[in-house]
């Protein structure tokens, strides 16, 4: 065989003919197909495939909707579980907010308590200065009487009158002649002085005003840095939730319970009351 086949081998495409065919050639190629036969015969045919039909295809379809809506469902309730989720998260954030707000409220509250004494105070020493300036402003426009300068009196002029004189009868009349010398004179210009006292008398008070009015100004700074408000209370009408009446006065040109004046100063506290306003109000 190897005779016959290294020949054919050998050869390149074209060049074997009819006669480089052989009979042993034949056989050799003949016995090569026939191995691949049996080869073939011991492998397991291919399996059919499998034919569809309208029922089948409805099957796989209905089959294939549910489990979409399996899907969905699963899909709806975990939306629902991440909305329920959420519902929970905001109202958890809002009671941390609330919380929050209620401590700051609660060191605002501690802050408030440690000033009220403070501010009491200061309300104290507004009134006493406000009282003092108008004070002040009332002896400015009706200043008091001088005092009276030290007068010595004039000596007593005593005449000793002779025997005769009394006999006379002339005691009564020289008596009612000296009695001019014996009184104080009246009608005499003030003493030296007493213009420049009353002049120094009004610088005091003009100093005294320019002070008051300075701590007052000061006092009432603060009073706005702490939030404090005075209660506006002249010709507004009478309001019990942030007034007292201290006295009734009668006013026919005014409508009841307008108030006509106020006597103490009434305040407010980050828009809370801090302080009652005492005022009169007209009644006709």
């Amino acid at each position: 065989m190897s005779d016959v086949t290294s020949p054919i081998i050998a050869a390149g495409p074209g060049e074997l003919g009819a006669e480089a065919l052989s009979a042993d050639a034949v056989e050799t190629i003949l016995a090569d197909f026939r191995a691949w036969l049996f080869e073939s015969k011991e492998n397991p045919p291919a399996t059919p495939a499998a034919e569809l039909d309208v029922a089948t295809i409805v099957q796989h379809f209905t089959a294939l909707r549910q489990e979409v809506n399996l899907q969905t469902k699963s899909s709806r309730g975990q939306l629902e579980q991440n909305a329920q989720t959420m519902v929970m998260l905001q109202q958890a954030l809002e009671a941390l907010q609330s919380r929050q707000a209620q401590l700051q409220q609660c060191q605002k509250s501690g802050q408030d308590e440690l000033v009220r004494p403070l501010l009491k105070t200061l309300l104290d020493a507004h009134d006493a200065l406000s009282l003092a300036e108008r004070e002040v402003q009332r002896l400015l426009v009706n200043p008091p009487a001088p005092p009276p300068p030290e007068i010595t009196p004039p000596p007593a002029v005593e005449i000793c009158l002779p025997f005769w004189a009394r006999w006379l009868g002339l005691g009564p009349s020289i008596e009612a002649q000296i009695d001019p010398l014996r009184a104080w004179r009246t009608d005499q210009p003030p003493p030296p002085g007493l213009e420049e006292y009353a002049q120094r008398f009004r610088q005091v008070l003009d100093a005294l005003l320019v002070g008051y009015r300075m701590s007052l100004q000061r006092i009432e700074r603060a009073f706005e840095q702490q939030g404090l408000e005075a209660i506006p209370c002249v010709g507004q009408p009478f309001d019990p939730e942030i007034m007292e009446v201290a006295d009734v006065v009668r006013d026919e040109g005014r409508p009841s319970t307008e108030v006509v004046q106020e006597i103490r100063r009434g305040y407010l506290w980050h828009g809370r009351l801090f302080r009652y306003a005492q005022v009169r109000v007209a009644k006709p």
